[in-house]
């Protein structure tokens, strides 16, 4: 445990590196810079003008590669923007020995690197690619998407063998179904390289609880209906119980990680007691997330069934 004289200490050496690290950012327009430069890049690679939207990033690049924020053996420097993620850094990560500073209000240097990260994927460089999502890892280790960017990269390079390394930790964090959804597709993947149909299988089944996109829906179907015919599957067999034991054995969830809904579930109420209507809010939709579509229909059955009783029809 770090004593009062220590925090105290290391708070003084923050501010003296935030200070620092604002004077560089002078050169690319301030703190407001690197949000305007951040917002022109994702607009050229929502343009899929991919080397405009390196060629943006490049000086913002340049000024966050010579930062002050480096990790000690009393304090982690990290840069998250999102306050699930901050929650769930806490809980994973976080020691009473070592003091942790959270720099996104000085630089959000996770969404640069994943920036660049990303326009680099979709160009082809998987080198380049690889590098940028690796740091922004670094900087936000408990970010499911950054963790699947790199699991991208190694599929579109045709490294799929790779791709669990990557995937695995990114289910122990992940809490937004459409990440979830892309958990199982990119297993579907791997399984599917692997020859492990029934593995396959499940992938595509567990995807289907999380999704309400039609397209996604037929790519399920169409996937399940190919295997069954091509391996001869008795459908009849199939059961939670062993899509539960397959998912086990694999070292993964059938859905989110249950200390990620725990995390939630305390900071609602954390939230909800200290009168912090908003936080509450943004936590409570959090855990209505953390459900199957099945789940989310059952809940607002059940919302309307309570209020048709507590408004009944004269």
């Amino acid at each position: 445990m770090l004593s009062i004289e220590d925090a105290k200490n290391q708070e003084d050496l923050f501010q003296i590196k935030a200070a620092i690290m604002s004077k560089k950012l002078e050169g690319v327009g301030g703190r407001k810079g690197v949000t305007e430069i951040l917002a022109l890049s994702l607009d050229a690679h929502r343009h899929k003008d991919y080397q405009k939207s390196l060629k943006i990033l490049e000086p913002l690049v340049e000024a966050i590669k010579d930062h002050p924020f480096v990790s000690s053996d009393a304090m982690d420097y990290v840069s998250i923007s999102d306050e699930m993620e901050c929650a769930l850094h806490h809980n994973f990560f976080q020691k009473p020995s070592r003091q942790v500073k959270n720099i996104s209000a000085v630089c959000p240097i996770e969404f640069v690197w994943r920036q660049y990260g990303l326009s680099a994927l979709e160009e082809g460089d998987y080198d380049k690619a690889r590098s940028a999502v690796l740091k922004a890892i670094q900087w936000n280790p408990v970010s499911a998407k950054y963790r699947l960017m790199l699991a991208m990269t190694h599929r579109d390079e045709g490294t799929l063998d790779n791709i669990l390394e990557d995937i695995l930790p990114a289910m122990k964090f992940v809490y937004k179904p459409g990440d979830l959804v892309c958990c199982f597709r990119l297993l579907r993947d791997y399984y599917l390289h692997k020859k492990m149909y029934k593995e396959f299988l499940y992938c595509s089944i567990l995807r289907s609880r999380f999704t309400t996109s039609d397209g996604d829906l037929n790519d399920i179907f169409v996937d399940m209906v190919q295997f069954i015919k091509a391996t001869k599957f008795d459908y009849d067999k199939l059961s939670n119980e062993d899509i539960f034991e397959t998912c086990k054995r694999c070292g993964f969830e059938p859905g989110f990680n249950p200390e990620v809904l725990a995390v939630a579930q305390r900071c609602y109420e954390e939230s909800f007691l200290a009168g912090d209507s908003a936080k509450a809010a943004y936590f409570a939709r959090i855990m209505a997330d953390l459900k199957t579509v099945q789940e989310k229909r059952d809940a607002v059955n059940l919302r309307q069934l309570f209020e048709s009783h507590r408004n009944p029809v004269s």
